[in-house]
């Protein structure tokens, strides 16, 4: 399996991931407005995002086909600290380790190729198999939110994480 660099055609893949409205607000927590999310709507999301910050979005290929994709990006003028976002794997391959590949793979560029010195990322404690996943690849719970996320009826709270060397 190989980390590469984000195509916009990958997001045409990507979409066909979010199959629900819980699956789209666990994955973006809302900042897509729109269910079923366009791969317009993520590429507008992205060069939006890239005008901000340090912006690396990245996809997970086995052989030609695409498998995952991940962002990250440099909140900081210094690069010292990243923050990994909109995780996700194909939905047929869920649950067979594909996830934990797709987060050593952003770990190692993130501190080979952009230096980090900390990795730090936001998951919904709703998202179990999500949590369970950066656990199993050594990031850490550091503090769980007291305000919650609405979603319909549910209450989800917010967990921050960081990436333990």
């Amino acid at each position: 399996m190989r980390l590469r660099k984000y195509k916009k055609d990958d997001a045409i893949e990507i979409v066909k991931w979010i199959k629900t409205e819980r699956e789209k607000a666990l994955w973006s927590a809302n900042r897509y407005k729109n269910f079923p999310v366009t791969p317009e709507d993520i590429n507008t999301e992205y060069e939006n995002t890239a005008k901000v910050c340090n912006f690396y979005p990245m996809t997970l290929t086995d052989g030609n086909k695409i498998v995952g994709h991940i962002i990250l990006r440099n909140p900081t003028e210094d690069k010292s600290i990243f923050r990994f976002g909109y995780v996700i794997v194909s939905s047929s391959i869920r649950g067979k380790g594909y996830g934990k590949t797709l987060l050593l793979e952003a770990i190692r560029y993130a501190k080979g190729k952009l230096g980090a010195k900390k990795i730090t990322l936001g998951v919904f404690m709703e998202n179990e198999s999500a949590v369970k996943c950066y656990e199993a690849v050594g990031f850490k719970i550091v503090d769980v939110g007291k305000e919650t996320f609405k979603f319909k009826d549910e209450k989800w709270s917010f967990a921050e994480m960081e990436y333990q060397y």
